[in-house]
């Protein structure tokens, strides 16, 4: 009886294996398509290679790489959402990528898959990053104020909103995050046009204080509420996500039209 309940527990684990195998594959190549890698080099190919070598071991390698064409295929639709139109492959304003996306790096998976983060740049970016911000406010007290207020207001807000209790309803979850970002004034409203949990991707609009203040501008400029809904994606999905602002009440918009996706 002991031999056969072990057998069957190496027969689950054999399963599980092979259905993490086609997920990886699959959102790798999503990533690949959307993003552009180059799949020769860097994290992409040590990823690619270890995923197809696994497959191949347990004997599903055929399997695993059309997942990850399928998923390589989504993700240059996805692409061309976000930079071609819909008339004749014009571009549409509304859904361009926005500066921040452009400027971004590639993010990268940690090994820690279970856990759903994802990175947006290495540690040593962020710090090269916080080094040149720091030496430009050196002398200037007021702005270094204002961005030891800014760092210290995202992280309180951030905390605050990972100690959200959540609902077993995941729309419920996002909407009371909602709720207290308006609470404490960061947005004035929201409307979920479109909530999809099983994909992890939400449409919304919202007037946030930010664009209120700011007045006109080009581009988008509501970065910091980018990364709070980011937060409220990853506390309501438990996985990391993408927020893109695509129009602004800076920019002469009705209100503020961001998007969440996985990362």
């Amino acid at each position: 009886m002991r031999g056969e309940l072990v057998f069957r527990g190496e027969d689950n684990r054999g399963d599980i294996d092979a259905t993490d195998l086609r997920r990886r594959a699959f959102e790798l190549g999503v990533d690949v398509g959307e993003n552009g890698h180059i799949e020769s080099v860097g994290w992409v190919n040590l990823e690619l290679r270890s995923i197809m070598a696994k497959a191949e071991q347990i004997g599903i390698l055929e399997e695993v790489q059309k997942k990850y064409m399928e998923g390589k295929k989504s993700g240059v639709a996805r692409r061309s959402k976000y930079v071609m139109g819909q008339g004749g492959g014009k571009a549409d304003s509304s859904l361009r990528i926005a500066p921040r996306m452009l400027d971004k790096k590639p993010a990268r998976r940690t090994s820690g898959g279970s856990s759903g983060f994802v990175e947006r740049i290495s540690p040593e970016e962020g710090l090269k990053s916080t080094i040149n911000v720091i030496k430009f406010t050196a002398d200037k007290p007021e702005v270094k104020k204002d961005l030891n207020g800014l760092f210290a207001g995202i992280f309180d807000l951030q905390e605050r909103l990972l100690d959200i209790q959540e609902d077993p309803d995941q729309r419920k979850t996002f909407n009371k995050c909602l709720e207290f970002l308006t609470e404490v004034g960061w947005i004035e409203n929201s409307d979920l046009t479109h909530f999809d949990q099983h994909r992890a991707v939400v449409k919304l609009l919202s007037t946030t204080a930010i664009a209120r203040a700011f007045g006109h501008s080009d581009d988008p400029v509501c970065q910091p509420i980018c990364n709070l809904f980011e937060t409220v994606g990853r506390k309501t999905f438990r996985k990391s996500v993408i927020v893109t602002e695509l129009e602004c009440v800076a920019q002469g918009r009705s209100a503020c039209k961001f998007e969440i996706s996985p990362r």
